[in-house]
């Protein structure tokens, strides 16, 4: 048996612990015991988190998590997302990260509020669609560019077309 004070162990028979003194028959919960189970109940992948209930407003797709994928998931403990990693699976864990990441993460990391985490989820999204943004705004730059470069080659070094 261990002192639920000191964490001593101790014989099963006995009644104080060798170490502290404390009183091993008290049928109180130990303040070591305690600190443990809150420590079990808020970490990350925990099955006690895992079994809370989602509140409104958790649930939905997740630009941040389709985009960002694995680093998204490393950023919200969502272990699982690591499997974007994987060759073969990559876009299908992406696309499934969408749409279940939001309700991981609540379930697998600590957050104040429900506020609190989306204000972090809108974070990731704006991110995520600026980048969005960005690729298509550079894309259309880009075959613009080589269209316009295609209609009207570049003159030879003579300065007869070719």
């Amino acid at each position: 048996m261990f002192c639920p004070k000191c964490g001593k162990s101790n014989p099963d028979h006995a009644y104080f612990c060798t170490q502290c003194g404390n009183d091993l028959t008290s049928t109180e919960a130990p303040p070591v015991v305690e600190s443990v189970m809150a420590t079990i109940d808020s970490a990350p992948m925990s099955p006690a988190r895992n079994n809370l209930a989602i509140p409104a407003g958790v649930a939905g797709w997740s630009w941040g998590a389709f985009v960002f994928g694995w680093f998204w998931a490393v950023c919200n403990k969502t272990w699982i997302g690591l499997l974007a990693l994987v060759p073969g699976i990559g876009f299908i864990m992406h696309v499934v990260l969408g749409f279940k990441g939001r309700e991981w993460a609540w379930q697998n990391d600590h957050w104040d509020s429900v506020e609190h985490f989306q204000k972090v989820q809108r974070r990731w999204s704006i991110v995520a669609i600026g980048l969005i943004l960005f690729i298509i705004i550079f894309l259309y730059g880009m075959i613009y560019f080589l269209g316009s470069t295609l209609e009207h080659p570049f003159p030879s070094s003579s300065g007869m077309k070719v």
